[in-house]
């Protein structure tokens, strides 16, 4: 199978992830549902890392960085997103989590000083319109008067959780090989999230026992975040990060497509315009063409 097919079929599976949420959301347990994800995951991660062999030891200075990854990437992130599905779409969840990557220029400027370029900062602007454009089903100027749902708060939160995530994690990718660093991460969130599942035992039989809900938590475990991550850093050492990262743009596209198939979700022309205006916003803030061995060159 080529990359660039893994790379598609990566981005389909983190883009159906809110929609398989939003299957799940009746349960109102999103940390029991998170809990078993995750599980899964870990038990393919450890297994992929150990095919590799490329368990480390890390050394404590890095400890630190390990438990934010852990708390922010795995266990605030996906309870924090589950949580908020239980009151928006999936559509409106899928247009909000693009704005990952601008939070992670955000975040780059206030705790890193790096200034973005004036491109940036326009696609930071357009962005974040496009996503209240979304919010307030078009009508943008009624912003001041327009009550933000908890839904759409708590997807928000959970893109800010990924992008201290990917903030926090870079320095610790440079040292360490990706799939060490998702393993570990993975097995942090765990001690977070494993307690959910005794605090309401009643709501872990309910979804345990639930043939569908626990094949929804394999394709999540397995599809969505062990194979995912094992596909895309797998491209990214052969292809690089700057063409590998333009994929990512496809995940709201994904997300809208799947909520739209499976839940069949409307999408009107407010999530049409916003989410246009949002996936632009994002590829000029993170635009590939910047940072190519070309650009740099001129």
């Amino acid at each position: 199978m080529s990359l660039h097919l893994k790379l598609l079929l990566v981005t389909a599976f983190w883009g159906v992830t809110p929609t398989v949420g939003r299957v799940l959301a009746h349960y109102h347990a999103p940390f029991v549902v998170v809990a078993g994800r995750f599980v899964i995951a870990a038990i393919f991660l450890l297994w992929f890392t150990a095919l590799a062999r490329q368990f480390v030891r890390i050394p404590r200075r890095l400890w630190w960085r390990l438990l934010v990854l852990g708390v922010s990437g795995i266990y605030l992130h996906n309870g924090l997103m589950f949580k908020g599905l239980e009151y928006t779409s999936a559509t409106t969840a899928s247009i909000i989590l693009a704005l990952v990557a601008i939070q992670v220029v955000i975040l780059d400027f206030l705790f890193y000083r790096r200034r973005p370029d004036g491109f940036a900062m326009l696609g930071v602007g357009l962005a974040f319109c496009g996503t209240a454009f979304v919010i307030t089903d078009g009508q943008l100027f009624e912003m001041a008067e327009f009550a933000v749902g908890r839904g759409e708060v708590l997807i928000f939160l959970s893109g800010l959780a990924w992008a201290v995530y990917s903030v926090v994690g870079r320095e610790v990718l440079e040292e360490y090989p990706p799939l060490v660093i998702s393993t570990y991460a993975t097995l942090v969130g765990l001690i977070f999230l494993l307690p959910a599942l005794a605090h309401q035992p009643e709501l872990t039989i309910a979804v345990y026992s639930d043939p569908l809900a626990v094949g929804c938590l394999v394709v999540l475990g397995f599809l969505g975040t062990a194979l995912g991550f094992l596909w895309y850093y797998e491209a990214v050492s052969e292809m690089g990060t700057v063409e590998t990262s333009v994929y990512i743009n496809l995940v709201p596209v994904f997300g809208v497509l799947s909520a739209a198939v499976f839940l069949d979700e409307q999408v009107n022309s407010a999530a049409l315009v916003g989410g246009g205006m949002v996936l632009a916003g994002v590829m000029l803030a993170n635009r590939p063409w910047a940072n190519s061995p070309s650009a740099e060159s001129d």
